[in-house]
């Protein structure tokens, strides 16, 4: 099976850690990547995040967006479950849970789901975007308007998590439906990453080097040199499909991924079960997908084949492409074709004609 999806991760314990709670899971065939926080203020939070990546490992996916989506939310949820008798007849009580943020890509458009404080970017052309927000007590604080910047920053709160799978006897999630282009390079992490590092910085060492190993590298190297109080994890992703940026194609995901996001609210304001969840998150994911198939407006954006050959020429003679795997086209191959002879019996032709034309139009 052809997969035009490609990602670089790494874990690492950090410099004051003597355990590595967090794991990782990535599966560039089956186009899912995860990225587990175990909670490091509760007992066994590397058994929660190791328990996380068991269940991916072990899943099995559709193609089929909405039914891929409710496979993972239910499936992460029995795991809430599970952890939560694990507590309770194991542990006495003491909580025992993991963030959790991960990526997958089905039927032309990208989903993200996430509970607690582990982040998802998406960096493309110099710019960066935070594209999840935490769910921890000061960051929704903010988002409420009950906070500044200023006091977030010096909280004493900032590391307490609203959700978390098994540190809850519910478990809720957000959502993110999106297009996506070949410029775009994801990034999935613990906040052992982020706290140590800004926006700013990560931006500039994978807009230098793009999704590569050598990105992955710079970021855990710097990340080790600024203390790494905390267990790192990182994930990017990017891929080779041809997709251009589009602007209406984003307005319209826009729409359904917020319609999503509603029904998620409800839910979590108890308005709703989560039979009638499921129902209606499916049902505006399907539509997702049947608007996107429709949508026409890539056709129009696709780059002219002689300008793809230029810059294809161009990068062979510069530069080597951002990653290994990604396949290298040379000179010879791109201005390479076949003779047809075809074309000489329409080029004989055309001048026959144009000679017959000439001779009446002057005698």
């Amino acid at each position: 099976m052809d997969n035009n999806w490609f990602s670089f991760s790494v874990t690492d314990v950090g410099k004051k850690r003597s355990v590595n709670q967090d794991s990782i899971y990535a599966d560039d065939q089956q186009k899912i990547w995860v990225v587990a926080d175990g909670m490091g203020g509760h007992r066994d939070g590397d058994k929660a995040s190791q328990a996380i990546v068991a269940v991916f490992a072990n899943m099995t996916l559709t193609n089929v967006m909405s039914q891929r989506i409710l496979t993972i939310e239910k499936t992460i949820r029995s795991l809430n479950a599970h952890l939560q008798n694990y507590s309770l007849n194991e542990l006495k009580g003491q909580h025992i849970g993991s963030t959790i943020v991960l990526a997958t890509v089905c039927q032309g458009m990208l989903a993200i789901l996430w509970a607690g404080d582990s982040r998802c970017y998406r960096m493309n052309n110099g710019n960066i975007k935070q594209l999840t927000w935490d769910h921890s007590y000061v960051d929704e604080l903010l988002r409420a308007g009950h906070m500044v910047a200023e006091e977030a920053a010096t909280s004493k709160l900032s590391n307490v998590i609203t959700r978390a799978v098994g540190a809850h006897t519910e478990l809720f999630f957000d959502h993110i439906l999106m297009p996506f282009s070949d410029e775009d390079t994801f990034l999935l992490c613990s906040d052992g990453l982020t706290n140590e590092l800004s926006d700013k910085i990560i931006n500039s060492v994978v807009s230098q080097q793009g999704c590569s190993q050598h990105s992955l590298d710079v970021l855990l190297e710097q990340t080790l040199e600024h203390g790494a109080k905390d267990n790192v994890s990182i994930i990017l992703i990017s891929s080779r499909q041809r997709r251009p940026r589009n602007a209406q194609e984003t307005s319209l995901i826009t729409k359904f991924s917020k319609n999503v996001n509603s029904i998620a609210t409800t839910l979590f304001d108890r308005d709703i079960d989560f039979d009638n969840y499921y129902t209606q998150i499916s049902k505006i994911i399907n539509q997702a997908v049947s608007a996107h198939s429709e949508f026409k407006g890539q056709d129009t954006q696709e780059i002219p084949s002689t300008f793809k050959v230029a810059q294809a020429v161009k990068q062979t003679q510069q530069q080597e492409l951002p990653t290994v795997n990604y396949p290298k086209i040379s000179t010879t191959e791109t201005m390479k074709h076949r003779f047809d002879p075809t074309y000489v019996i329409l080029t004989v032709a055309v001048v026959l004609l144009s000679s017959t034309l000439l001779y009446f139009m002057f005698n």
